[in-house]
C-alpha cells in the first residue's frame, strides 16, 4: 500500500481514529456505575466496534511500518500509531495522542516527499473505509445517551406509564406500621418491626418506603425490581408505574438515585426524600436562630431560653467572634461569654442537653460551659465533655485514645471506660467495651443486654431495632462488582429479642463501601473496618476535635 494519496488517507485515518478515542474516553463514562443498563449495552457495542477498528488500524500501521522500513521518518510515524493498542488497558483521552501525532507526521511526510509509487486502489479504499468507520463510531460515542434512551423506550413498551392524576382517585391506605426491606436467600421482601412478613420475598431488589404527599393525601412508595422490570409500588403491592430496569440490582447507589429521580422529577415532591424510619445520630440540643433582617450590631441571634437570647458577632477583621447573652426584655443588658469557640452555625446554637452552653479552648487544653445565667465553669485536660445526663458528665478522654467515661461533678469516674457509645431514646446506652464487644447498659451502668454480634448498626434504632453483624476474623469481607460489601446481618430489638438471627444479605438503606482514599489497599480496608465498627453517634463540639477523632 504505497503512493502519496494512500499515505495521506492513512494519515487522516489515524487522526480520525485518534479523535474517536478522544471522544469515547472523554464523552462516555468509563465507570459502569455511572451508566444505566441500556447505556451499558450501547457503550459495550461501541467498545466492540472500536476494538475491531483498532485491530485494522494496528495491522495497517504495522504493514506500512514494514513497507517503509528504509524510510526512518515514515517508519517511526507508523510505529507511533501502533501504540493505540494501549487503549485496551487504559481508557483515557491521552491515548488519542498516539494516532493524532502519527497521522500528522504521515501527512507532513507525504506532502514533503515526492512519492512516485503508483497509488494502491485497495489502499485508498481501505483508508477511506477506516475514516468513515471512525466518523460513524465517533457519532455513536457522542450520542450514546440518545441511543440508550431509544433502547429504553423500546424496552418499556407494555409497561405501566405513570399518570399525573393517578393518586387523585386512590384512597389512603392507612398503614402506619413501618415496612423494612431485607434480602434473604437471594430475594427481597418486607417485614414489620416485629418480624411479620408484610410483602412476600419476590423481588430482585427493593428500597425502603418513602413518604409522599399527593392531593392532600399521604402515601408510601417503594422501588422494587423483578425479572428486569422496575416497579414503583404502594404498601398494598399496587403498581404505580413500571419501566425496564436501568441499573444492576447489585448497584445499590444507582437504585437509590433512581428512586430519588422518581420522587422529585416524576412525582414532583418538593420536600427532601425521607424514609419511614428516620436515623438518629445525635441528641444535640439545638437552639434556633431568629429569621430576621441582618443587623449591624450582630451576625446571629439565637432563641437561647425564656430569659436570654444568645448573640454572635463575627469580626470582619479576623479578630475572632464575640459572644453575648442578651436579656429578652432588655436587649441592652448583656453578659459577655469570654471564649474563643462556641458550637454554632447559621441555623442553630448547639448546646448541652441540660441547657448549658459549651465553650472550647482547644489549644489551651481546656473547655467548659456557661450556665443558663452566665456562670462559667472550666475543665482542664485533653478531654471533651460530650454531654450531661442528670448529675452525670460524659467525657471522651483523648489522652487515653478517645475512650469515654461517665464522671460525677467532682470528676470521679462512675463507670468503666468504653471505646464508643450510642445513646438510646429510652435512656440506656449501647457501648463498645475494652474487649471490643458491644452491649447495652442501663442508666446505672449495669448490664442490660449482652450480644454475640461483632458489630451493631443503629440505623433502625428509632424503630426499636438493631442490625447485628458477624465478622469472620480469618477472612476479609468481600465486595460485589460495584464495590458494595457482601455482609451477613441479623436483626433484633433493643430489648434483645431476635427477629432474624442471621442470613440477611442486605437491609433497609444500609450498604457499605470502601472509603475513597489514596492510601494503600490494606490501610483503606483497616479504615473501612473502623468505620464499620463506629456506633455513629455525635456530640456537641465534635467539630473542634476532628484532629483527635480521625486518628
Amino acid at each position: 500500500m504505497r503512493g502519496k494519496i494512500v499515505n495521506l488517507l492513512l494519515g487522516l485515518a489515524n487522526i480520525a481514529f485518534g479523535v474517536l478515542l478522544y471522544i469515547f474516553t472523554s464523552r462516555v463514562p468509563q465507570n459502569s456505575l455511572e451508566l444505566t443498563l441500556q447505556a451499558q449495552i450501547v457503550v459495550g457495542n461501541i467498545k466492540v466496534a472500536i476494538y475491531y477498528l483498532m485491530a485494522v488500524v494496528v495491522c495497517v500501521n504495522m504493514i506500512q511500518y514494514y513497507n517503509h522500513r528504509k524510510d526512518t521518518f515514515f517508519n517511526a510515524a507508523y510505529l507511533i500509531g501502533v501504540f493505540c493498542i494501549s487503549f485496551i488497558f487504559i481508557k483515557a483521552p491521552f491515548v488519542a495522542i498516539f494516532n493524532v501525532l502519527s497521522g500528522l507526521l504521515i501527512i507532513y511526510k507525504s506532502f514533503k516527499e515526492n512519492l512516485v509509487e503508483i497509488d494502491s486502489t485497495f489502499g485508498i479504499s481501505l483508508a477511506a473505509l477506516m475514516i468513515v468507520a471512525a466518523i460513524i463510531i465517533s457519532g455513536f460515542s457522542f450520542s450514546y445517551e440518545h441511543f440508550a434512551e431509544k433502547l429504553k423506550n423500546k424496552e418499556n413498551k407494555g409497561n405501566t406509564i405513570y399518570k399525573e392524576n393517578y393518586f387523585e382517585y386512590v384512597t389512603e391506605l392507612g398503614i402506619n406500621t413501618p415496612y423494612i426491606n431485607i434480602k434473604k436467600d437471594g430475594k427481597y421482601g418486607y417485614i414489620t418491626p416485629t418480624g411479620d412478613v408484610a410483602i412476600d420475598f419476590l423481588y430482585d431488589f427493593a428500597t425502603p418506603f418513602v413518604k409522599i404527599s399527593m392531593y392532600n393525601k399521604r402515601f408510601d412508595i417503594a422501588l422494587v425490581c423483578q425479572d428486569k422490570t422496575t416497579y414503583v409500588i404502594l404498601k398494598n403491592g399496587r403498581i404505580v408505574m413500571s419501566y425496564r430496569t436501568e441499573s444492576a440490582n447489585e448497584n445499590y447507589e444507582a437504585k437509590y438515585k433512581e428512586l430519588e429521580h422518581i420522587y422529585k422529577d416524576i412525582l414532583h415532591q418538593t420536600a427532601d426524600m425521607q424514609y419511614e424510619i428516620s436515623e438518629t445520630t445525635d441528641n444535640i440540643n439545638r437552639r434556633p436562630v431568629y429569621i430576621e433582617e441582618p443587623s449591624n450590631n450582630y451576625t446571629f441571634r439565637y432563641n437561647y431560653n425564656d430569659e436570654y437570647d444568645f448573640i454572635v458577632t463575627q469580626s470582619n477583621l479576623g479578630l475572632g467572634d464575640r459572644y453575648e447573652l442578651a436579656k429578652k426584655d432588655n436587649p441592652d443588658y448583656r453578659i459577655t461569654i469570654n471564649t474563643t469557640n462556641v458550637d454554632y452555625d447559621s441555623k442553630s446554637l448547639n448546646i448541652f442537653s441540660n441547657g448549658y452552653i459549651p465553650f472550647y479552648e482547644i489549644s489551651k487544653l481546656y473547655q467548659g460551659w456557661y450556665t443558663s445565667y452566665g456562670k462559667r465553669v472550666d475543665m482542664r485536660g485533653n478531654a471533651q465533655i460530650l454531654d450531661f445526663f442528670d448529675d452525670k458528665i460524659l467525657v471522651r478522654d483523648y489522652s487515653k485514645g478517645g475512650k469515654v467515661v461517665f464522671l460525677d461533678s467532682a470528676s470521679n469516674p462512675l463507670s468503666e471506660e468504653y471505646k464508643d457509645i450510642y445513646v438510646l431514646r429510652d435512656g440506656r446506652y449501647i457501648v463498645r467495651n475494652s474487649y471490643d464487644k458491644v452491649n447495652i447498659i442501663n442508666q446505672d451502668f449495669t448490664p442490660s443486654i449482652t450480644f454475640n454480634y461483632d458489630i451493631l448498626d443503629t440505623r433502625l434504632a428509632d424503630a426499636g431495632l438493631l442490625i447485628g453483624m458477624y465478622l469472620d476474623e480469618d477472612s476479609e469481607i468481600k465486595f460485589n462488582n460495584y464495590g458494595f460489601a457482601e455482609m451477613n446481618y441479623g436483626l433484633l430489638t433493643t430489648d434483645g429479642q431476635v427477629i432474624v438471627l442471621d442470613g440477611i444479605e442486605q437491609i433497609y438503606d444500609e450498604y457499605y463501601t470502601l472509603p475513597e482514599s489514596n492510601k494503600k489497599k490494606d490501610e483503606v480496608y483497616v479504615e473501612f473496618m473502623k468505620n464499620l465498627k463506629d456506633l455513629k453517634y455525635y456530640f456537641v463540639g465534635d467539630k473542634f476535635y476532628y484532629q483527635y477523632l480521625n486518628r
